[in-house]
């Protein structure tokens, strides 16, 4: 219960402030953001505040919000202001001010003057202690600056609980990083609260400002992020109740934050939290639905962007598409937002924001702006936004409410023509037509009856581009055409054409426009159609023998138009060809039914096989003779297209092989035309490369002849080379790609004039034409460029010529499809093929051609060699066409030279040699970086020209002085790849002469490059695993060099070189070096150095890792040692050296540790030898280092290593095993203390050298537990070398001090071992080992003697014999007391047969040495110790002579003037017998030994009464009561004293003041004795200490009684003063005998005045402390009244009449009855007639104390004492005549009435 009420005092006197401690008030006054704490201590609040007022008043200039404060905070009022005299109301009042305020400034705390403000705050308002979770948070923000370190130094001890994590940083003064704070946010979520808190104050409050919501949001982000894992479980039900938990914190204040419209920060920090919530937890779409609207609400200019954000989030994380209406209409009315959508998409997934949208704009169509919102969706499609799914959902949207829409009317938002304008352009756009097309391709809407409704063509096409103004209008003339019938339309079509024979044709047409339109309007009816098809311009009749009306419709089905309109097209063509006989072949429809039958729509697939149909039935005609059939003309054979050469170069088929490709290739597979599209393709291959036709349904009946297949493929190829329709060629084109060859006929050399047709045709030449089909221009181009087969070498020779031009006239797309082509065909090219071009690509890559304008095609030819791959051979061949650098220089002049001869004109030969120069040096880089790229460049093939290259290049460097660090990174990096590609391949053999290893040591050593240093080390690894032989020797300069350059790198990758190269060149390198003679310690000391010198620039944080990867590698057991001496050695002076090896060391375990240490030693100890051999090969003996202080040095090193605490557990661990390892361990141990042992032998010539010694041997006997220390101590102290065994015995001691008191094994092993000390005690002559010995028993004794008290008490009695305590060295009797000392802690009564023996030894010490002119102190304080330790724990065997003799060497010691710790050793004892002592012997010692003490002196009186003093009051009353009888003859003779010591006087007798002083030491004394008695029991005393004070005897003694009665007074007047009323009436003992005294008195030397003063003063003290009217009763006041007052007639002899005064007043203040006023005023009044004027004086001087005291009591007196006052008035002497006249004034000033009518 005690505990419990002391723990809470404590915590209730920490929280409380004493203001009357002045030393914490002044240290709680320095705390100071801007002074020292010694500067701050000394100021004054006024001082302070003038100071803190100016940054003040700078704060309102720059923010008027801080002037309200000036009337709080900054008033002159503040500066009295005190907090703890405040009541609770006026604090919490004043918190909310000071908060407000901190607040504020927060934003300008870096600023000198907030700094200085916030200082006031601190010293006179201590917000520190006051208001710290305000304060911290107002710093926190800038937490990373030195401000808040000093913060962090004036927070107090005791902190809040929020801010104990910033206890480490307040001990350190550091400042706290953020890493630490974001940890306090997530684990403590109060503390998260509170920080939330103060923002949302701050926020409210207006106080806000960037930086501090910055850091919130942040911190406040990654807090939630790492509570929401926190809350993280295996169990869903778990997780999802601590997901509540988690939102039932943070809601609230996200609530409040996203409510703050006027603070965009604010909103934005928790736009933030919300992204991370969404992000990290699983909400349902209720929950991410409220949570958009709430980000959306009242959101401003300023937050939509961070909004934008957050909403991004949330819609992925909904499973609802739609958005709510509230985000809709938010978002959409954010102008611009397709903007902020783009620039999103850039870092978010912004896929299911953007669809929702669209959708729910497409929705809202009738109610928003439709131009605007049609714009959103455009934009938001083309801007790629959304992914396939999203995309394909909002076109379907689209084109739904397309088809939903009516026409409009007037006054109303054409909203379908504005859908389908949409449709249009993304069917049409770049970016996203084609996902649109196949969008549209796969939809459910009838996308005829949508183009129909629309009156428009958007039907799906791979060729479709973006659409030309003509089309556009075409596309206006529909709407126009619209309400026009078709016969209206027809009368303006001409009857007849100018000089066409063929829409085919390469010229223009100006008559196809006009048929086109007015075909699009007779598509829709069949009799319109026969009305088109007997348009006169068209020429019906003449179908079979001119192309015109066949031209025209297969232009037309080939065109961008409807599908039904195409169809019809078809059908017109179908139904138009005769049914009968005919001797014109209409082969040319073929090419064009093939386009048809790969049309993407199924109508127009099926009118093409209808027209094949009718194809069969023509060339089916049966004829009679063989030879019409073959004497067919072919239509259009002359004109197809046109009359120029494109009509003469079509290859036409014969008649009977176009009848079999129709009817045995075509017509079996109509079904399978009209299901698939892509059939006719996969039919065309198969049938023309005459393939296995099992994967088609339906194949030819007959495989076709090769002369067959090569006719009809060379017919198509002619077609798809000449047609004028791009169209066509690119659909033709993407089926005849498939087909290589058939026998001789190449396609390749059939379809090359197409691609040199479009060769040289411009970028805007290729995009008109193909705009106006709508055709995707790369399309056509890539299928262009795949006409050229790989085997194809002219081919791929004008590839290569297309894909490397660069002009105003050629075409990027044609160059950049060239370019794909040849890389897609690259594998398959024949090796000389890639050889040519690769060789031809490197030369233009080399060597860019001279005109500015194709300078493209050198980075054409670099991105081309880049991508391909390229083989050994081409990288072989690179490598060996590289130029030699140095040769093209070398007989140029040198540049001093060259300044020396120069005219100021250009030498044109040296322009040319440094032309070449950088040309070579522009091919090596590219063939490098080609070899570097290349996934072959790691063949072993490429070694030995990468070497030479290597080679040249360090030439140039070495020579001409050509940086090539770049280039060197190359060939070293290719070279490392190549020789680890040998390294890990163990079949491949690496051939040694090409492996150049100087070279590579040459590049490392030369350059002063990071990088080609990395380089090269890494390729030196490499070799070091593959031919080690060839490195090994030349690598030392290596490793020298690396501790100069790259060891001091900080960067990752530079010590990754740095382990590879230890990894993989030391081992095979310690291996040559143990092959050779001297071993290889000496090579190895030579690379430890290298590393070793480098320490000091070595990164701090690769230190560790660097020298371990180092050591491993070496071997530890071997090495270990050598890079330690290295280390201590050469770094004697830095301090973290020790505290590095200690760290690096403890990856070790003990057996290495030892055997390390073991071979330290062994340097040590061969360093101090004549002769060093090991240790030469680590340390220099030069410099002015001497042997000595090298060993010093490095013997600093072993204690602390062997102090370490994991070197400690590591052998405690080992040696609990008690195996082979524990053995081993002990093996070592012990050679390690021979080691030391002789170490310690061979430095004693040395001053400095053992004590070293001595330390490391203490620290290597502390290394083991102490019972296996004692066990090894055995055998070391019968070791001859005293010096060691004092040394071993120290080492022990100090390890059972420091020894757990519970380790039992520790307990037995020490108490087994006391025997071996006594042993050592008695039988050794070396008194330090002795002091040793002692010292290790009296340790052991302490700790663990209570185990074994009998073994404890044998040893005790050795101790005390003539071998320790009776001995003659001093020093081993100090050791043997202290020791004895303990031991009687330890024995108790076991202790008392050693006492008789021991107690009289140590009294004959201490009076011996009392007796010396310079006493021992030491043995003065032991020998009181031992009776110390006598007193506490057997304090009976302390009595009599032992006493006696204890006190008068007690008063020796106190006259002996030794130091104060003696004296207080002295006297702790001396308190000891007064307390532990019995009371009756210590007071009978007391009275024996008085004279001893008188004798000796005051301070031995002192001691002796101030050993009765504590005697007296340590024992209770009763006990005091029982020994009065005892104490009153050593009172007596100690109130003889005086007496004593004045008869007579000497020279040593005591002087009056230390009479004095000791008799005031006795009246005390006597006092709290009497404190003790009762007054029955004190009465007999009393009146047998007045007799003894006034016994009489003959005159001789008479002086004698003189004395006793100046003691006795003395005692008197203590007496009184102390006891006051309690005793007055003991006056009546003593009147008698003092007014005697007062009547006899003759005051006429100085004995009989010292009598008289403390006689007077005795009745004083009496006179003033009465209560009890004792000096009222007349028998009393008049016994005494009278002689005193006679007194005055002595007034000439008295030592003070002020003393006689003074007492004459106390008597009348006493006698208070006017009787006895007036019988003193009769008793004073005749002596101012005395013919003495000192008398007069005397009784003026007593009669004015009178009337001072009394007043107007004795002033009633007055008539009686005027005409005394009158004589007086004329006195002659003047003294009585001025003291009269003070007397009147005072009279005067009593009454308040004047005298002089009195007067006479």
């Amino acid at each position: 219960m005690s505990t419990v009420l002391a723990a809470q005092l404590a915590k209730i006197s920490a929280k409380s402030s004493n203001p009357l401690d002045l030393k914490a008030q002044k240290k709680a006054h320095s705390k100071s953001l801007l002074f020292d704490p010694e500067v701050a201590a000394s100021q004054d609040f006024d001082t302070i505040y003038q100071l803190c007022l100016e940054g003040y008043e700078e704060l309102c200039q720059i923010d008027k919000r801080f002037i309200p404060f000036s009337r709080t905070l900054f008033s002159e009022q503040s500066k009295r202001e005190e907090r703890l005299q405040m009541t609770s109301m006026q604090n919490q009042e004043l918190d909310q001010v000071l908060e407000s305020f901190l607040s504020l400034v927060g934003a300008r705390i870096l600023l000198r003057p907030a700094i200085k403000a916030v200082e006031w705050l601190v010293r006179r308002f201590r917000v520190h202690e006051h208001n710290q979770l305000c304060l911290v948070l107002t710093f926190l923000p800038y937490h990373t600056t030195p401000l808040f370190a000093t913060l962090l130094s004036i927070l107090p001890k005791t902190l809040e609980p929020l801010l104990k994590f910033l206890h480490p940083y307040i001990e350190s003064v550091a400042t706290p990083p953020r890493h630490a704070i974001v940890y306090t946010a997530t684990h403590n979520l109060n503390f998260f609260a509170a920080v939330n808190k103060y923002i949302l104050k701050a926020c409210l409050l207006g106080h806000h400002y960037a930086a501090l919501l910055s850091f919130w949001a942040t911190l406040a982000a990654e807090a939630i992020a790492g509570i929401i894992d926190q809350s993280v479980s295996g169990r869903q039900e778990v997780q999802r109740r601590n997901q509540e938990d988690v939102l039932l914190r943070i809601l609230p204040f996200l609530n409040e934050g996203l409510s703050m419209r006027q603070v965009p920060d604010m909103r934005v920090g928790c736009y933030m939290i919300v992204t991370v919530i969404a992000s990290k937890m699983d909400l349902d779409d209720k929950a991410l639905t409220a949570t958009m609207e709430a980000v959306v609400s009242n959101w401003t200019a300023n937050t939509t962007h961070a909004g934008m954000i957050c909403l991004t989030v949330l819609a992925q994380r909904r499973l609802a598409l739609k958005l709510p209406k509230k985000v809709l209409k938010a978002v959409m009315s954010i102008q611009g937002v397709e903007n902020d959508l783009l620039v999103l998409s850039r870092q978010y997934q912004v896929s299911k924001l953007t669809a929702g949208l669209i959708l729910g704009t497409l929705d809202r169509l009738h109610k928003e702006e439709v131009t605007s919102c049609l714009t959103f969706i455009r934009t938001a499609i083309e801007g790629r936004l959304m992914n396939s799914g999203h995309l394909s959902l909002v076109i379907n949207k689209i084109l739904a409410a397309a088809d939903h829409e009516e026409a409009a009317q007037k006054d109303e938002q054409d909203i379908q023509g504005q859908l389908a304008d949409l449709i249009l352009r993304l069917v049409d756009s770049e970016v996203v037509g084609v996902l649109v097309q196949e969008i549209i391709s796969d939809t459910k809407i009838d996308t005829d009856k949508l183009e129909a409704k629309l009156q428009m063509v958007f039907r799906p096409r791979n060729d479709i581009h973006i659409p030309k103004p003509q089309d556009m209008a075409m596309a206006d003339a529909r709407e126009e055409l619209q309400e026009e019938s078709f016969e209206s339309i027809a009368k303006h079509i001409p009857t007849r054409t100018a000089y066409e024979i063929s829409f085919l044709s390469h010229s223009k047409s100006y008559v196809f426009g006009s048929l086109t339109e007015a075909f699009l309007v007779a598509s829709s009816s069949v009799l319109d159609l026969t009305t088109f098809s007997d348009l006169p311009v068209l020429r019906k009749e003449l179908i079979m023998s001119e192309p015109l009306f066949v031209s025209f419709f297969i232009r037309y089905w080939c065109g961008p138009h409807s599908s039904s309109s195409r169809a019809a097209a078809i059908t017109c063509v179908h139904e138009s060809l005769p049914n009968v006989r005919t001797s014109n072949d209409v082969q040319i429809l073929i090419p064009y039914v093939l386009y048809a039958l790969a049309d993407p729509n199924e109508k127009v697939r099926y009118a093409a096989t209808e027209l094949i149909i009718k194809l069969k039935d023509i060339y089916s005609q049966k004829e009679t003779e063989e030879e019409n059939l073959t004497t067919r003309t072919i239509l259009g054979e002359d004109s197809i297209y046109g009359s120029a050469d494109e009509t003469k170069a079509i290859s036409w088929l014969s008649v009977d092989v176009a009848s079999k490709f129709v009817r045995d290739v075509l017509v079996p597979s109509l079904e399978e035309f009209r299901q698939d599209e892509k059939y006719i393709a996969r039919l065309l291959v198969h049938s023309l490369n005459a393939t296995d036709g099992s994967k088609h349904s339906r194949s030819p009946k007959k495989a076709l002849k090769k002369e067959i297949r090569a006719v009809i493929l060379t017919s198509l190829c002619s077609h798809v080379v000449n047609t004028p329709l791009n169209s066509v060629k690119l659909r033709l084109l993407q089926m005849l790609n498939e087909i290589e060859k058939i026998g001789s006929i190449s396609k390749s050399k059939l379809l090359v004039p197409l691609l040199l047709g479009v060769e040289n045709r411009g970028d805007l030449e290729l995009k008109n034409l193909c705009d106006q089909e709508h055709v995707d221009v790369s399309r056509l181009m890539d299928e262009c460029v795949k006409i050229v087969a790989p085997n194809d070498r002219d081919g791929v020779q004008t590839l290569q010529r297309i894909s490397l031009m660069s002009g105003s006239h050629s075409s990027i797309i044609l160059q950049k499809a060239a370019a794909q082509r040849l890389r897609s065909m690259w594998p398959f090219l024949k090796s000389d093929i890639q050889m040519s071009l690769a060789t031809a690509l490197l030369d233009i890559a080399v060597n860019p051609p001279a005109n500015n304008s194709n300078r493209g095609s050198q980075g054409d030819a670099m991105d081309m060699l880049r991508t391909i791959h390229l083989s050994v051979d081409i990288l072989q061949s690179f490598i060996d066409r590289l130029p030699t650098i140095s040769s093209n220089s070398d007989n140029s002049p040198s540049s001093v030279k060259r300044r020396r001869t120069s005219n100021g004109h250009v030498d044109s030969q040296h322009e040319s040699s440094h032309h070449a120069t950088q040309q070579g040096l522009r091919q090596t880089t590219i063939v490098l970086e080609l070899v570097e790229g290349s996934k072959e460049g790691s063949d072993l093939q490429l070694m030995k020209g990468l070497f030479k290259v290597l080679g040249n290049l360090q030439h140039s460097k070495n020579e001409l002085g050509i940086e090539s660090g770049y280039l060197q990174s190359l060939a070293l990096g290719s070279l490392h790849t190549v020789v680890e590609r040998a390294r890990t391949s163990p079949r491949v053999h690496v051939e040694r002469s090409a492996v150049r290893a100087d070279l590579v040591i040459d590049c490392f050593t030369t350059t002063s490059s990071p990088q080609v240093q990395q380089a090269a080390l890494l390729l030196m690894s490499s070799l070091a695993g593959v031919v080690p032989e060839l490195i090994i020797h030349s690598v030392m300069p290596v490793f020298t060099f690396m501790g100069t350059s790259l060891l001091r790198l900080s960067d990752d990758y530079s010590a990754h070189v740095v382990d590879q190269t230890i990894a993989s060149v030391i081992p095979p390198l310690v291996q040559a070096l143990r092959k050779q003679k001297g071993g290889a310690l000496p090579g190895a000391s030579e690379l430890l150095l290298s590393f070793a010198a480098a320490f000091e620039h070595i990164p701090v944080h690769r230190r560790k890792a660097l020298f371990s990867s180092l050591i491993e590698k070496l071997g530890p057991e071997e090495y270990l040692f050598a890079l330690l001496v290295l280390l201590r050695d050469r770094y004697a002076d830095n301090k973290r050296i020790v505290g590095f090896i200690q760290d690096f060391i403890g990856r070790y375990d003990a057996l290495i540790l030892l055997k390390t240490l073991e071979k330290y030693l062994d340097v040590i100890i061969d360093s101090l030898k004549p002769k060093a051999t090991i240790s030469s090969y680590f340390l220099t003996f030069s410099d002015g280092r001497t042997r000595p202080s090298i060993a010093l040095n490095l013997l600093s090193l072993p204690p602390q290593i062997f102090r370490t605490q994991r070197l400690l557990s590591k052998s405690a661990r080992v040696l609990a095993k008690k195996d082979k390892e524990a053995d081993q361990l002990r093996l070592i141990y012990s050679r390690l203390v021979e080691q030391t042992l002789l170490l310690a032998d061979q430095v004693q010539p040395y001053a400095t050298l053992p004590g070293a010694c001595d330390q490391m041997l203490d620290a290597l006997l502390s290394l083991l537990s102490l019972e296996e220390s004692i066990a090894s101590l055995d055998t070391l102290l019968k070791r001859g070398n005293d010096h060691i065994r004092r040394q071993v015995l120290k080492s022990l001691e100090h390890r059972i001090h420091t020894e757990n008191s519970g380790n039992h094994a520790a307990q037995r092993a020490c108490l087994d071992f006391l025997p071996e000390l006594t042993n050592v005690v008695e039988s050794s002559s070396d008194l330090l080992l002795k002091h040793k010995t002692v010292s290790c028993i009296d340790r052991i004794v302490e700790k663990y003697g209570k185990k074994d008290i009998d073994r404890v008490a044998g040893v005790m009695k050795v101790i005390s014999t003539d071998k320790c305590l009776a001995a003659d060295d001093p020093k081993l009797r100090v050791i043997s007391l202290l020791c004895l000392a303990t031991s009687v802690e330890i024995l108790r009564d076991a202790v008392v047969p050693i006492i008789p023996q021991a107690l009289p030894i140590a009294m004959d010490h201490i009076a011996a040495t009392l007796q010396q002119e310079q006493p021992d102190e030491r043995l003065h304080n032991a020998v009181f110790s031992f009776v110390g330790a006598l007193l506490i724990y057997i304090p009976w065997i302390i009595t009599g002579r032992y006493l006696d003799r204890i006190l008068t060497i007690s008063y020796g010691s106190a006259n002996a003037s030794l130091s104060s710790g003696c004296n207080e050793s002295r006297k702790d004892a001396m308190g000891l017998i007064a307390k532990k002592s019995d009371p009756h012997e210590c007071f009978a010692a007391l009275f024996r030994s008085w004279h001893s003490a008188m004798s000796e002196g005051v301070e031995a009186v002192s001691e002796h009464l101030d050993m009765l003093r504590l005697t007296i009051e340590h024992h209770p009353k009763s006990m005091i009561a029982k020994q009065s009888n005892t104490l009153l003859p050593l009172f007596l003779e100690v109130f003889d004293l005086r007496r004593i010591q004045c008869t007579p006087r000497t020279d040593e007798t005591y002087e009056d003041h230390e009479i004095d002083q000791v008799e005031r030491s006795v009246n005390n004394v006597i006092i709290k004795m009497i404190y003790k008695l009762s007054d029955v029991a004190f009465r007999p005393l009393f009146s047998t200490m007045l007799d003894w004070a006034t016994a009489s005897g003959n005159k001789q003694e008479q002086q004698g009684k003189i004395y006793r009665q100046i003691t006795w007074y003395s005692f008197l007047a203590t007496f009184f003063d102390t006891l006051q009323s309690i005793v007055t009436s003991y006056a009546s003992f003593v009147i008698e005998d003092a007014v005697e005294v007062l009547c006899t008195i003759t005051l006429d030397d100085h004995n009989s005045t010292t009598l008289w003063t403390r006689l007077v003063a005795a009745l004083h003290s009496s006179f003033e402390h009465d209560q009890d009217d004792f000096w009222q009763s007349p028998s009393h006041f008049s016994t005494i009244s009278v002689p005193l007052i006679d007194q005055l007639t002595k007034a000439s002899s008295l030592p003070s009449s002020d003393a006689l005064t003074s007492c004459i007043t106390e008597l009348a203040v006493a006698a208070e009855l006017p009787d006895h006023h007036k019988s003193l005023n009769a008793a004073i009044l005749p002596h101012m007639r005395s013919d003495n004027g000192a008398v007069r004086l005397a009784a003026i001087q007593c009669e004015m104390s009178l009337t001072q005291k009394l007043g107007e009591e004795w002033l009633s007196l007055l008539p009686e004492m005027l005409p005394f006052i009158s004589e007086l008035q004329e006195d002659d002497d003047e003294k009585v005549e001025r003291e009269v006249g003070r007397w009147i004034l005072m009279i005067e000033g009593i009454l308040g009435e004047s005298l002089d009518s009195m007067l006479l």
